[in-house]
């Protein structure tokens, strides 16, 4: 396994394998951009199977100048202080470990939990609180997080849907309280979770959604509506936007396109994306297309809450069409309809 690893994480391997003096003296010849590169490959340690064989492995590599030594994953965060403290100070050696951590925090997703079945993450989530549970979900994969929501009781899916939705913004120590609950269960893997903007998490509910698969989409959303209209909306309006449009196949597009309006269709084209336009137009019949052009030309400038209005419109009748079943988004978004 060590042959996999970078540079960086082979010499963050050796530091951290020998004696932590003889670390911190060799720290402090290196310049800050350095140290913190290897702080951070040191931290990318924690993240992966790495035990003692890799790093005699590593040492070996080293050719004879060392001998092989102990490194347990579970103390790697407490090594870590130790040779930053010893060769920069309490204080200097704390801020850069802390501006490591959270600039993984902020970069590195859950890809360690990507290889855990889903029914194993199933059994690790099924008795924690929702809001670990609902922060947890919301930093896999979409695809993951919708295959475990899938898994869990059908009673508890809309109401971690929307705490997902409502997530907000996170405060880092909230974070590491989660990280810490999960490495309770976890053990050996060190996990991160980056934080984003409010409208983030409601597309990460979107997303979730999409790929519970089945007919389950429907009834947590009128369980969500049941509690919080507004964000069952905004989950609704995420899950298929109207520059997905330009990723439906024929028969599909032709299904919806024959549902609309052709005064409505022709205001919304008057924002839209070329790839949206042009997938609309190639699925019009030639008399049909320049009804609509010349209708679009004959509006002339309209207010754009106009087009947002018709395109809304039009992206309620996709949506209905989704719910009953005519029409099924695959996987996030629209990638494919069938």
């Amino acid at each position: 396994m060590s042959d996999g690893l970078t540079k960086n994480q082979k010499i963050a391997a050796i530091l951290l394998g020998i004696d932590p003096e003889l670390s911190a003296s060799v720290l402090r010849h290196m310049g800050e951009d350095q140290v913190e590169t290897l702080t951070r490959a040191m931290k990318e340690l924690e993240e992966i199977a790495f035990g003692e064989g890799d790093l005699v492995s590593v040492f070996s590599e080293a050719a004879e100048r060392f001998k092989g030594a102990g490194l347990l994953l579970g103390d790697v965060g407490v090594t870590i202080r130790e040779v930053l403290k010893k060769a920069f100070g309490e204080e200097k050696g704390q801020e850069l470990i802390s501006s490591v951590e959270q600039k993984t925090l902020d970069q590195r997703p859950f890809a360690v939990f990507e290889e855990i079945s889903d029914e194993d993450l199933v059994s690790l989530l099924i008795d924690e609180h929702p809001q670990i549970t609902a922060i947890f979900l919301a930093h896999l994969d979409a695809g993951k997080s919708g295959k475990v929501l899938a898994k869990l009781p059908e009673e508890v899916r809309a109401n971690l849907l929307h705490r997902i939705a409502t997530l907000g913004h996170s405060s880092p120590e909230v974070i590491q309280r989660v990280v810490e609950v999960m490495r309770k269960k976890i053990k050996d893997l060190n996990l991160s979770m980056g934080r984003s903007e409010p409208k983030v998490w409601i597309k990460k509910a979107a997303s979730i959604l999409n790929n519970v698969g089945g007919s389950g989409e429907k009834a947590v959303l009128d369980m969500i509506s049941d509690k919080d209209e507004t964000v069952a909306e905004s989950i609704r309006e995420e899950m298929f936007t109207f520059d997905d449009l330009a990723l439906l196949d024929k028969k599909p597009m032709q299904k919806v396109l024959a549902s609309i309006d052709t005064a409505v269709l022709a205001l919304a084209l008057k924002a839209c994306s070329p790839e949206t336009e042009a997938n609309i137009f190639n699925n019009l019949s030639k008399r049909a297309k320049e009804i609509v052009v010349d209708e679009r030309d004959a509006k002339g400038p309209v207010p754009l809450s106009e087009v947002l209005d018709a395109q809304k419109e039009i992206l309620g009748t996709v949506r209905s069409m989704i719910e009953s079943g005519d029409i099924q988004p695959v996987g996030g978004g629209a990638e494919q309809m069938v």
